[in-house]
């Protein structure tokens, strides 16, 4: 999941650099637009009742009311959902990137896609992921807001900060946090070479 953000903001950059301009201004009436963007919105309660199921899924798993395969179809459900969602929300971005001037849907997307890349920063800062990947999936949403004369939104520019101390001072390994042992998906950790026996 933490690639598909990625992907995203390499294709809204991508939209940003060779396309502006190549559409005729004035095309695309404001009513599609906000039906278009209706779309983001259906996915996105999609994806919130998807993650709801989830976690009720695997809270009644833990309570016994329901087996593993319940709680894998919760999984696949909601990780269709996620897919969707991204699609969706990077279909438009697509297109309304390229409106002069971007309409006040198309600020609303970008704000959805900044709250999903701080999510996705987080997640892979608090369990001692990649700080790289985290701070390349900020900064593509950072570059938007500024491509666009916008102010980059708060939770955005602190998230960074954060992903940019954790890259320069990355957390050492302690004998009290088996925590930091968990895979993550990102890279290892390298552990200091023993000098005594």
């Amino acid at each position: 999941m933490g690639e598909i953000p990625a992907r995203l903001a390499a294709v809204a950059l991508l939209i940003l650099a060779l396309g502006c301009g190549d559409r005729p201004r004035g095309t695309g009436p404001r009513a599609q637009t906000s039906s278009e963007f209706a779309r983001v919105q259906i996915a996105r309660a999609e994806l919130a009742a998807a993650r709801e199921a989830l976690d009720r899924a695997r809270a009644e798993a833990q309570g016994g009311k329901v087996d593993a395969g319940a709680v894998r179809r919760a999984e696949s459900d909601f990780r269709t959902a996620y897919e969707r969602y991204q699609k969706v929300l990077a279909g438009f971005l697509t297109v309304a990137l390229n409106e002069s001037p971007p309409g006040p849907e198309t600020l609303e997307a970008l704000g959805l896609y900044a709250d999903a890349a701080v999510s996705n920063a987080r997640i892979l800062l608090d369990r001692g992921g990649d700080a790289n990947r985290a701070i390349a999936g900020l900064e593509g949403a950072e570059r938007l807001f500024r491509a666009l004369g916008e102010p980059v939104p708060q939770d955005l520019a602190a998230t960074l900060e954060r992903a940019r101390q954790t890259r320069a001072n990355p957390p050492t390994a302690t004998a009290t946090g088996p925590a930091r042992d968990e895979p993550s998906g990102g890279a290892r950790q390298r552990r200091p070479a023993r000098s005594r026996r």
